[in-house]
């Protein structure tokens, strides 16, 4: 069996199992409040607002780096495509119609950066930082389920794999 589709779909799985639970504490996390640094010290004022905050910052990070350094390639590869630096790769991603801006994807990665080195020295460097990376949550839930959808079309399980 051809290792490349195996790995295409495990790594389809795991990253969706990462975005559900993103999103999970993203609702935990938001609700729907606007993000301030009022918010953010109301948050941090209680055991349960700094784990949900730690988890945010873990799940985020974590599905981007999943995203952009494992899956894109892979996809891509599988899709037919050649593959090259992380930023090729998002330009290709995006000339293919599975995301929308490369430029947020780096975006991403500085903004990881932040959110993992700056929170606790200024809340409302990490306030900025959280609104930013609220909407970008979004769309790498949305571009996982564009790859997904493309695989579920294009590229099918092999066979034996019943998930």
């Amino acid at each position: 069996m051809n290792a490349g589709p195996v790995r295409l779909w495990q790594l389809l799985d795991r990253v969706g199992r990462e975005s559900i639970q993103l999103q999970g504490v993203i609702s935990r996390l938001f609700g729907n409040s606007p993000i301030t640094p009022g918010w953010l010290e109301q948050v941090l004022a209680t055991p349960e607002g700094g784990d949900r905050l730690e988890s945010f910052v873990g799940k985020f990070t974590r599905m981007q780096d999943s995203m952009m350094d494992k899956l894109l390639p892979v996809f891509l590869q599988a899709a037919g495509e050649r593959t090259g630096t992380a930023l090729d790769n998002l330009n290709l991603a995006q000339r293919l119609g599975f995301l929308d801006e490369p430029e947020h994807w780096l975006d991403m990665r500085r903004l990881r950066n932040r959110l993992v080195h700056e929170y606790v020295e200024d809340i409302a460097e990490l306030a900025a930082a959280l609104a930013a990376a609220r909407p970008l949550a979004g769309q790498l839930m949305a571009c996982h389920d564009r790859l997904l959808d493309y695989a579920r079309q294009q590229l099918p399980r092999p066979a034996g794999d019943l998930r």
